[in-house]
């Protein structure tokens, strides 16, 4: 149960783990001060580059160096889910719509340069990337999920 005492879906849940993941460095299971830091400084001065490699980092979930459709339609039903509108068909359409437009060579996978090209010449999944994940929000989730461990 999250702070504001909903349940989160299965799919924002993973996301939640995987954001943690990302911010937790050194891999030991806490976010302490300075991860923390290095976590809100990225989000609040990181160069746009910068940030594209982050979320890259944090999309490709299983850590293999690219996105597939599965992992990118995860991510924007979880993101979705954290801000309570949920529109399963909108994610499929542009999920494809995304892949058709900066899946360069075709492939099903988004590359990181794929991903860093793509984000900027396409304002709508860039706006969706940058607006509709609610950094704020997920760092007091993270938070109140250590206060209840």
């Amino acid at each position: 149960v999250s702070s504001s005492g909903h349940r989160l879906d299965p799919e924002a849940n993973k996301y939640i783990e995987q954001m943690f993941r990302t911010f937790d460095m050194n891999k030991d299971g806490y976010i302490d001060f300075m991860e923390y830091v290095a976590a809100l400084s990225l989000v609040l001065r990181g160069k746009m580059e910068q940030k594209l490699r982050w979320y890259f980092k944090l999309y490709d979930v299983d850590g293999n160096g690219c996105i597939d459709r599965h992992e990118l339609l995860n991510i924007i039903k979880a993101i979705r889910a954290i801000k309570g509108c949920n529109h399963e068909t909108g994610a499929e359409e542009f999920t494809n719509r995304v892949f058709d437009k900066i899946d360069i060579n075709g492939d099903g996978e988004l590359s990181l340069e794929e991903f860093v090209e793509g984000a900027k010449k396409d304002e709508e999944f860039m706006e969706v990337m940058m607006k509709s994940l609610d950094l704020s929000h997920i760092v007091a989730m993270i938070n109140s999920r250590r206060r209840g461990v």
